[in-house]
């Protein structure tokens, strides 16, 4: 799919929901007829697990776990897990994988959309969603879109991805095409809708709906028509609204 981006480089247009856009909506859209901004946050554990065994007593130092008595502890980038007796108790330490409850119900608006215009259901993707929530939490966090010259699919230096100030001329295209691979274990390139300023996933469908360029990516219309999607994530989080589209089929579905 490497011919795919470069194609699709040359037709690239940036529509910020809160934003300045090419068609004066509010949505961003990258990849091929529109610059989409996209958050969702994956990160990968450490390589290197010591272990030591005293009495009833195991610690693993790493990124993984610590177990000692009745407690087991799970440290990476994303989640921590606690268990003491008969409660467990869950917290995150920046984006949960997969979809959360919003970015699943944004899915459904976006197939039930597709399906009114004959078109088949894209299989929701836990990778990507972990992409997309990631990022608009770095966006409602971080604000690296509010740097001079920075649009919705920019990265700040605060996690851990590549960062990068996306501008217009579709410069660091590659590194938002990139994300999915970077984060996830997701085999293909990612394309972006974003938008700022939605609070619902209705609202956001619907601006991305209003703008020409970010409603061919959703139904695979222009230059997308040859990229039929096979995987679709989203998050939403702080105003922020992000889909991630795909060609390849994720692993982790």
């Amino acid at each position: 799919m490497s011919a795919a981006p470069r194609a699709l480089l040359t037709s690239l247009l940036a529509l910020p929901l809160a934003c300045a856009g090419d068609d004066g909506g509010d949505t961003d859209t990258t990849g091929a007829t529109a610059t989409t901004t996209t958050t969702t946050t994956t990160t990968t554990a450490s390589d290197t697990t010591t272990t030591t065994t005293t009495g009833d007593t195991t610690t693993t130092t790493g990124d993984t776990t610590t177990t000692t008595g009745d407690t087991t502890t799970t440290t990476g980038d994303t989640t921590t897990t606690t268990t003491t007796g008969d409660t467990t108790t869950e917290t995150t330490g920046g984006v949960d994988p997969g979809c959360t409850p919003e970015a699943t119900e944004l899915i459904g608006l976006v197939n039930a959309y597709r399906g009114e215009q004959g078109l088949p259901a894209i299989p929701a993707s836990p990778s990507l969603c972990t992409v997309g929530q990631a990022h608009v939490v770095d966006l409602h966090e971080n604000s690296p879109h509010t740097a001079p010259g920075c649009n919705l699919h920019s990265w700040s230096d605060a996690g851990a991805w590549t960062p990068c100030c996306y501008t217009g001329d579709h410069a660091q295209a590659m590194c938002m095409w990139i994300k999915p691979q970077e984060m996830t274990v997701y085999p293909g390139y990612g394309y972006e809708n974003a938008a700022s300023g939605a609070q619902t996933p209705e609202q956001a469908l619907g601006a991305w709906k209003g703008s020409s360029a970010h409603n061919d990516v959703i139904l695979n219309k222009g230059i997308w028509a040859d990229l039929p999607w096979k995987a679709v994530g989203a998050g939403l989080f702080g105003g922020y609204a992000v889909l991630w589209f795909g060609a390849e089929v994720d692993p982790a579905s």
